[in-house]
Parts: C-alpha cells; structure tokens; sequence
C-alpha cells in the first residue's frame, strides 16, 4: 500500500497466539542523531550486533558499511557489540550517533523513508495481565479514495512535474446507507378524485357494452415517403442557415462598434467645442477683470497693476524723450513726466485710503462674523468635521445685530430713539469705564435729537458711538467671554508660527510674509516688501497667477502625485517664463501673456520647473499629443531645452527636499483626497490639453 493512503485505512485484527506463554521475540528502537542534528528511527531485535546494524544502514543511506561509526554517550561502539549490552531505557529506546569517516559521503536522512511502504499485514506484541503477552496479527485495508489525475504543469528548465491539488478527504457518509434509499418518479399519474366518467386516455382500450369510446378524436396516420439522410441534411440546410446567422451577426456587430464610434465622435466634437467656448469665455472674463481692477482696485494685486502701468508709462516716455529731445528742453520734458507721475500717483493713493477705510468697515463685519459663527474642528474619530453653536456665539450674533441697527443711515428719528434705548438697556448691566461713557455720548445724542438738531450735525458723534460701542464688544472684560474662543484661536495659531521682520523689527505670523520656493530664509514681511520697491520693481502678477492655476488644474485632473506645481507661487512663475524661458514661446517667440502657457515638456511625467516649456495655447494642445519627442523636435532644439531645465533645477533645487516634506507631511489624511468632502475641484481654468 502506498504511504500517503495510509491515513484512510481499517484495520481488523486476528489472534496470532493461540498458545499460551509463547516467548515472544523483543526489538527495540533505535534513534540515530546525524551530524547536523536530524533524527530517524528503526526497529532492530535485541540481539543484533553492531555490525548487523551498519549492513542495514548500508542499503538504507547508501554508505559502506566500512565508513559508518556508531558512537554511544560520545563513545565509539565495537562491530561485535550487542544492542542489547548497550542496555536500552524501560521502553525500548536506544540513542545513538551516527558519523561517516572522512568527507566522501554524507548521510541524507530522507533516502531512509524514500522506499518505505506499509505492509497490508502485520503483527502487533500486545502485553496482557493473564496470558504475559499474545501476537496479534493486524490486516491493514485500503480504503483511501482514488485522487483523479487533474493535470499539471511541467518546467520546462528543471522538468519537475506540478500537478494540481485535489483534497484527500472524501465525502461524508450518509445518514440514510444507499442500499436504503429508493428515489425515482412515481408510475401513477395524478388524478383528482371526482365522480365523472374515466379518461379517455386512460381507459380501458376493449370494445364493451358497457364502455363507450367516442372515435370522433382519432386519427389515421400514414407512412410518407422514406427520406434518406443527405435528403433530410439538404432539406434542414443546418450550414446554410448558420452562415445566415454569422452574416447577420457580423452586421449587427459593425453597425454597434459604428453607432459606438460615431457617438464618441460626437462627443469629443461637443466636448471640444465646450473646451474652446469656455477657453473663449474665460479668456474674455479675465480681460474683463483686469480692466476692472484697473479702474475700480481693491486688493494689493490691483494697486500692484496699476503701479506697474504707472512704471511702464514713466519708462516709454523716458525713452521718447531721450530720442527726440536733447538739452533744455530735454530737462522741460522730464520735468513735464515727473508731475504726471506725481498726480497719478496722488491719485492712487486717495483710492487707497478709500480702500482702506472700507477695509476698516469689512474687518469690524468679520469681526463680528466670527464671533457670531458656530466653533468647528475636525475630529480623527471616524474623520468627522464636527460644529458647535455655543452661547457665546448666540451672543455674538445679537452683538451683531445690535451693531446693525447702530450703523443704520436709514433709521427715522424715533427708530433711532429706540434703538439708542436698547443700547443703553444693554450697557447698564455692564458696570465698566467704557459703558458708562458711551451712555453718556447716547444721552447726548437723544437730546438733540429729540431737540430736533439736523442729522448732518449728529454724524461726528454717531461715528464716535460706533466706534465706542465696537471697542466695548471687543474689550475681553466687557463682552461676556464672546471673543475667547477667537482669541484662543488665534493664540494657539501663534504659538509655533511666529516670524520676526528684520526690516520692522516686530514679530508677525508666517501669512505675513511672502513666499516663494527660492527662498532660503524669511526675513522681510510683505508690508515691508510693498513699501521698498529699490530691491524689488512692481509686478503685475495676475497673468502668472492664472497660468499658475492653469498649471495646478491640469496636475489635478491628471491624478499628479507630486506637490511641486502646489507649492510653487505666482512670483516663482514669473521667474521661470521671465528669467529662464525670457517671455517668450520656444518656438514662434511670441510674447503675449494672455496666449502663454507652462505645459509638461515630457507628458508621461509631472509637470516641475525642469519638466515644462513655455508655449502658445495651440502649441501647447499639439504638443501634449507627441508620443515621442525625437520624432517631432530636433536635437538642437531638444539641447536647448535641457539647458533651460538644468538652469531650472539649479534655481529651485530646495524643491525636491520640500515636495518630499509635504508627501510625508500628508500621508493617508483623507481630507486631500479628491472623492471626500473638503476638497472641491475645478475644471473651468484647465484650457490646455486633453482630459482624460
């Protein structure tokens, strides 16, 4: 039987004894312990010699017998010795170590069971109490199932076979034996039992008195004519009528793989068309907005554009003077220049104190919008973005309806009485310096009001009264702990991001200062920036600052794993067209921002300041649909473009360390992953390249 079905077997016994104290024949176990500490076992009689053993162990390890030593508690044992002078322990084991003389062999454990089968009959020495010990003679069945051959595969280097696996358990026996069980259809057929006639399918087929068959139903059935089997092969036209249904087939399929084409066709056309519609809107929006910004500024960025416009005017008169003019009335004409710039420049100025005091107006409201909005934070448990309205911030809210009414032009003279009246209402339950002086102010102003003064004449102290009244909410003593949790906020924000302003000599948080990735330390915030333009000219940022968002929409929509194109500002965009690609295109020169467009110069990598070319927006279309770029461009101009990418890497080296520190720095958050809730795309100012 082989080995591996012995698991599966029965084994019945028989009596091998039937005389009683009969001398049984005693083996015992020996356990050989090779060199490298592997162990196998085997029965030899007690009376077997040493050298008996070797001669077994000759044809089991393939040895000599000449170069096999026993050794026994590290003692070399004589060939003439007995096993059972080596006295074995009480239960038959002995232990013994087996070594080879010299290195021409080894011993290989595993050749000892190769060849070993299990005979299908034994005898078993089984010690009794009555009789002192009986033979029991054990037949050994094999009941294993027949593993099925299910295939394989063979190596083709090595030639070892692997087969496929197959389980060597069979299935459970059954409950009920099989020659109990009796399953088939039953051969009655299923009548309701009613008092009616009998079937006339199911009747009796023999003409009786009794019985009446009706022979209306019956048919004659005739022979036709014997139809052989090409007859009937030709007549079924089973090939013909399968090259009918593979023809059909194969027009069904064209007519689908079509239709499905052609509305693909379809829907890159409109796709298309909305891409350039929209380039079409967006670029016209974006012009709208800087002649707006030019006439109406409000932000830094405005004012930024419009000194640029002032510096470049000053620059092309300077230069049409030098050219026409020369000696006195060259000084006359600079003179002319110098008092147009100080008139412009006068009156951008009072536009930005205008600004400015509106911006006074929109701090005061946001004051109070955070005051008056609900506490949020984000909570690692299950990734929550929890919001909480407290009483101080119900507070807050009333504080800012309060303000208001205060701050209303609109307000008769009895509405303003009584919106004084709760004013007041409110302070006298506040016992404080200020609260007491502004009572005194609105006393004053109900008094002439209701005297009938002219409202133009009451404006001053109106203004001093919201002024007040606005301090009085933002004193910490006096506002009923409303602005802790903003004033905790903004302490826990200034705890690690705190810079000091060498050119102020104050310490300011970091969104005070500008960055930029060629930056090796920050040393002057961005107020100081804007007063010292002798080291830095004014520039006007909002075309690079759209290119910039371009640049981003483009690596996001992509799926780009890097963070350079995030990290990067509007300022180091200027750098790159301006100082490394010279503001133009690298092929038709052309120098208008509003066309200019940073695309990949290779499109299966992500876009860095050494991975782009400044292009066109045609060219940058056409030039992300290159496969290879060998095939396109030619060496030179491929060597001229290396150059601008080394001269890049030389100027934004710190941008890989930083890239690295964000990728770390973000890890699993799932806040910056696309599909969750905090992070909202946008597709609109992608206007190059394909989406894919």
């Amino acid at each position: 039987m082989d080995k591996s079905t012995s698991t599966n077997t029965d084994v019945t016994t028989e009596d091998a004894t039937p005389q009683k104290n009969k001398k049984a024949n005693f083996t015992t176990t020996v356990k050989f312990e090779t060199p490298n500490g592997e162990v196998f076992t085997h029965a030899f009689d007690v009376d077997f010699t040493i050298s008996s053993v070797k001669h077994q162990l000759e044809g089991m390890l393939g040895v000599p017998c000449e170069k096999l030593l026993l050794l026994h508690y590290e003692e070399l044992v004589a060939d003439d010795e007995n096993l059972e002078n080596l006295k074995p322990d009480q239960y038959g084991i002995l232990k013994l170590k087996i070594l080879t003389e010299g290195d021409t062999y080894t011993i290989n454990v595993h050749n000892v069971y190769k060849d070993l089968t299990v005979p299908d009959i034994i005898t078993v020495h089984v010690d009794t109490e009555d009789e002192g010990g009986k033979d029991v003679v054990v037949e050994i069945e094999n009941r294993a199932i027949q593993k099925p051959n299910l295939g394989g595969y063979r190596h083709v280097t090595t030639g070892v076979k692997y087969f496929h696996g197959y389980t060597q358990t069979g299935p459970l026996k059954p409950k009920v034996p099989p020659e109990m069980k009796n399953h088939r259809d039953t051969q009655t057929y299923f009548i309701r039992h009613r008092r009616t006639d009998m079937e006339y399918s199911r009747a009796t087929q023999v003409a009786t008195k009794d019985i009446y068959i009706p022979n209306l139903s019956d048919r004659i059935i005739t022979s036709g004519p014997y139809e052989t089997a090409d007859e009937r092969e030709k007549r079924l036209d089973v090939i013909g009528k399968v090259r009918t249904i593979q023809r059909y087939y194969r027009v069904w399929k064209l007519r689908k793989a079509i239709k499905e084409l052609s509305e693909e066709y379809r829907k890159r056309v409109r796709l298309q068309k909305e891409q350039e519609e929209r380039e079409r809107r967006e670029d016209e929006e974006r012009r709208k907005r800087d002649i707006i910004s030019k006439v109406f500024p409000i932000t830094p960025t405005d004012f930024a554009m419009l000194y640029t416009l002032v510096d470049r005017w000053k620059n092309a008169e300077l230069a049409r003077i030098s050219a026409t003019h020369c000696g006195p009335s060259k000084i006359a004409e600079f003179y002319l220049v110098l008092d147009k710039e100080v008139d412009i420049l006068r009156s951008i100025q009072n536009i930005r104190n205008k600004v400015a005091k509106d911006l006074e107006i929109k701090k005061t409201l946001d004051f109070f919008k955070s005051i008056g909005t609900p506490v949020e934070w984000y909570s690692e448990y299950k990734h929550l973005h929890i919001v909480m309205d407290t009483l101080e911030t119900q507070r807050g809210r009333e504080y800012f309806a309060l303000y208001k009414d205060l701050t209303d032009k609109t307000l008769s003279r009895e509405a303003k009485l009584e919106m004084y009246l709760r004013v007041k209402e409110y302070l006298n339950t506040h016992a404080c310096d200020k609260g007491r002086q502004i009572i005194v102010l609105i006393d004053r102003a109900c008094e002439l009001l209701v005297r009938g003064m002219d409202q133009k004449y009451l404006e001053s102290l109106h203004m001093r009264i919201e002024a007040m009244v606005v301090r009085h909410f933002q004193t910490p003593e006096c506002n009923e702990g409303v602005t802790a949790h903003v004033r905790n906020e903004q302490e826990r924000n200034m705890e690690k991001n705190l810079l000091y302003c060498h050119r102020c000599q104050k310490l300011k948080t970091i969104e005070k200062f500008t960055l930029n990735a060629r930056m090796d330390a920050i040393k002057i915030c961005s107020s100081c920036r804007w007063l010292d333009k002798a080291e830095e000219p004014w520039i006007d940022l909002a075309p690079y600052r759209f290119i910039l968002r371009q640049i981003r929409n483009y690596e996001r929509l992509h799926k780009a794993t890097s963070s350079v194109a995030f990290i990067l500002q509007d300022k180091d965009i200027h750098y790159i067209m301006t100082y490394i690609w010279h503001g133009h295109s690298a092929l038709s020169e052309s120098t208008d921002l509003y066309k200019l467009r940073l695309c990949r110069w290779k499109v299966q990598e992500e876009w860095s300041p050494w991975n782009c070319i400044l292009l066109t927006v045609e060219e940058a279309r056409a030039h992300l649909d290159i496969k290879n770029l060998e095939d396109v461009y030619e060496e030179e101009f491929i060597n001229h473009v290396f150059n601008k990418h080394a001269l890049a890497k030389k100027h934004f080296s710190q941008l890989v360390s930083y890239d690295k520190h964000f990728a770390e720095f973000a890890g699993d958050d799932p806040r910056l992953d696309d599909d969750s809730d905090f992070y909202k795309g946008n597709e609109a100012d992608c206007l190059f390249g394909p989406i894919e």
